[in-house]
C-alpha cells in the first residue's frame, strides 16, 4: 500500500526534510554554537568580540581619532563596533533557528522540486507532526530562546556602550605632556600645543620645566 505522504520519500528533497534541515545546521561551524551550553555559546563569543575588537574595530577606529590623546575615544568607538558586529551574528543564528523551528512546527512541508518555480507541499502525517514537534520542543526551542536572551544582553551592551561612547567624544582629550614624542611633535602641532593649553586650563604642566619646555620648543606656553 502507499504511504498517506510522500513526505520523508523520493517527493521532498532529502536537503529540505525539516528533521534533516535541522541536523545540517547543528552540524555547521557556525550555527552549531547556539545548540552549545550557555558557557559554551558565551565562550565563543568572547572570542569573537576580541578578534572584532583588535583586528578590525580598534584600527579603524585609530585611523579615525588619529590625534594624540585619543586613546578613550578609540577605545570606546571600537567596543560599539564590536558588540554591533556580535549582535549581527546573533541575529543571523536567530534568522537560521528560526527558520528551522517554523518548520519543524508547521503541518506541511514546502519544497521545491528544482528550482524557485516548481514549489510544492506535503501534508505531515500525524506520526510525522509528532516528531517534529517533539523535536522542536526539547531540542530547538531551548537553543531559540538562549539566542533571544543572548541578544536582549547584547542589545542592552549596545545601547550602554553608545551612550559611553558619546560621553568620550565630549570628554577632553588625555595624553601625557611629558611624552617624549608628544613634546618633540609640540614644535611643529599648534593645534596640539592648543589642546595641551586647554587641557591644562590655561598653561601646559611642562611649561614649568625649562627642560620640558626647551624640548617642546616653548609651544603652547605663550598662550593666552
Amino acid at each position: 500500500m502507499l504511504p498517506d505522504t510522500m513526505f520523508g520519500s523520493e517527493a521532498v528533497p532529502e536537503g529540505q526534510r525539516p528533521i534533516n534541515e535541522y541536523l545540517n545546521l547543528l552540524s555547521s561551524p557556525l550555527y552549531g554554537w547556539a545548540a552549545l551550553e550557555t558557557s559554551g555559546l558565551l565562550t565563543r563569543l568572547l572570542i569573537v568580540y576580541v578578534a572584532a575588537f583588535g583586528a578590525v574595530c580598534y584600527p579603524i577606529a585609530g585611523a579615525t581619532f588619529t590625534q594624540d590623546g585619543y586613546i578613550l575615544q578609540k577605545l570606546t568607538a571600537a567596543n560599539v563596533g564590536a558588540i554591533a558586529l556580535e549582535l549581527a551574528l546573533l541575529l543571523r543564528l536567530s534568522i537560521g533557528w528560526g527558520y528551522v523551528g517554523s518548520r519543524l512546527q508547521s503541518k506541511f512541508i514546502e519544497y521545491e522540486e528544482t528550482g524557485w518555480y516548481d514549489g510544492d507541499f506535503e501534508t505531515k502525517t500525524s506520526s510525522e507532526q509528532k516528531r517534529d514537534k517533539f523535536l522542536f520542543q526539547s531540542k530547538v526551542a531551548p537553543v531559540v530562546d538562549r539566542i533571544k536572551t543572548f541578544s536582549l544582553a547584547g542589545g542592552v551592551l549596545l545601547l550602554v556602550s553608545i551612550f559611553g561612547f558619546k560621553l568620550a567624544l565630549n570628554a577632553k582629550p588625555l595624553f601625557d605632556q611629558y611624552d617624549p614624542a608628544t613634546l618633540e611633535r609640540l614644535r611643529y602641532d599648534d593645534k596640539l600645543a592648543e589642546t595641551a593649553q586647554r587641557e591644562a586650563t590655561g598653561r601646559p604642566a611642562y611649561c614649568d620645566s625649562r627642560y620640558y619646555q626647551a624640548v617642546a620648543g616653548a609651544n603652547g606656553c605663550n598662550f593666552k
